[in-house]
């Protein structure tokens, strides 16, 4: 679900940056088990495209995928 207000501004991809968690959720396939609303918003970074979270995960390698909102990304990371 796409959330309206700051930090989200409709965006679908947030990053975590938490130096605990450092993960990348899907908010059109959040599930309550994400927990996005226990996220403290000086630690989201919002984006908008895929291409947008490739770029950033080749930057960042130390951040992983959420296995329950980002499923089909997270099997394809995994093959190796």
């Amino acid at each position: 679900m796409r959330r309206k207000g700051e930090p989200y501004n409709r965006r679908r991809y947030l990053v975590d940056t938490n130096p605990l968690s450092k993960v990348i959720h899907d908010l059109e396939s959040e599930k309550k088990s994400c927990n996005i609303h226990k996220i403290i918003k000086s630690y989201v970074i919002m984006l908008d495209t895929k291409s947008q979270v490739n770029r950033f995960l080749l930057l960042n390698n130390d951040y992983n995928i959420c296995k329950c909102c980002m499923t089909e990304k997270h099997k394809n990371s995994n093959k190796i």
